[in-house]
């Protein structure tokens, strides 16, 4: 894994999925249940590391020739197949009926249902506040137009002084019209940060949004990949944010 010279970093950038929280256990219990399939809600863990299955599957996914680094995979059903039903699988659903349950999360998405991203990765968001201790840091994420109040709800920080983490900028694509891997993204959070990209780290959970999108865009990053499963990647990875401020302090 190639680390970048942190000694050069000046700040920290957040992506939120993946990162702050991931699916809810009780919504995607619900829609399993619809279906006549009991899922173990209480095992949060186990929803956890579904979440990740699912990022890996999207790399998979991507990583076929049809599409490049300027493909939308937010918008694409194929991708988002293929989260579902590694997802899916990780929590249980039998094979037969994998298909059914993908299926009928993409029905749920395409109805725009809301509270679905709101578990929290709470050792994720303590170690951010100690990271925020020590730098200046900010969230561009992938999100409808809410992710400044999913912070707040969160307790994740709010933008400028308040009883939360101060974060310097928060930019969401559902506000912007500019989504990673676009790496026009991060051009609000760097102007907000008033320092080079070379000096912000970024920090996500995805290849394809996450790693290429900040490297296009000249942020190094690290990618949230608690459960290993990229190892066949050269980019730099860690367990969790506990790690990340353990380095940084």
């Amino acid at each position: 894994m190639t680390q970048p010279d942190l000694r050069s970093i000046s700040a920290v950038v957040f992506d939120i999925g993946g990162v702050f929280t991931v699916p809810h256990p009780d919504p995607m219990s619900d829609l399993l249940a619809a279906m006549g399939f009991e899922a173990d809600r209480s095992d949060h863990l186990r929803f956890e590391r579904a979440h990740y299955h699912g990022v890996r599957a999207i790399t998979e996914a991507l990583m076929a020739d049809e599409y490049d680094d300027d493909t939308d995979y937010e918008s694409s059903a194929a991708t988002w197949t293929a989260y579902d039903i590694a997802y899916f699988a990780q929590v249980g659903v039998p094979e037969h009926r994998l298909t059914e349950a993908s299926n009928a999360r993409a029905t749920q998405r395409g109805q725009g249902v809301k509270g679905i991203w709101r578990h929290p990765l709470s050792e994720n968001i303590a170690a951010s506040a100690r990271i925020a201790a020590l730098l200046p840091v900010a969230v561009v994420s992938n999100n409808d137009g809410t992710a400044e109040r999913q912070l707040v709800d969160q307790g994740v920080g709010q933008v400028g002084e308040g009883p939360l983490t101060s974060l310097a900028a928060v930019v969401d694509s559902g506000a912007i019209g500019i989504a990673k891997p676009d790496p026009a993204i991060f051009a609000p959070v760097v102007e907000a940060l008033g320092t080079d990209p070379g000096e912000i780290l970024y920090v996500g959970d995805t290849v394809h949004a996450d790693v290429r999108g900040a490297t296009a865009a000249g942020l190094p990053v690290v990618q949230l990949d608690p459960y290993d499963l990229h190892d066949d990647h050269e980019h730099w990875r860690l367990p969790g944010l506990t790690d990340l401020a353990a380095i940084l302090s």
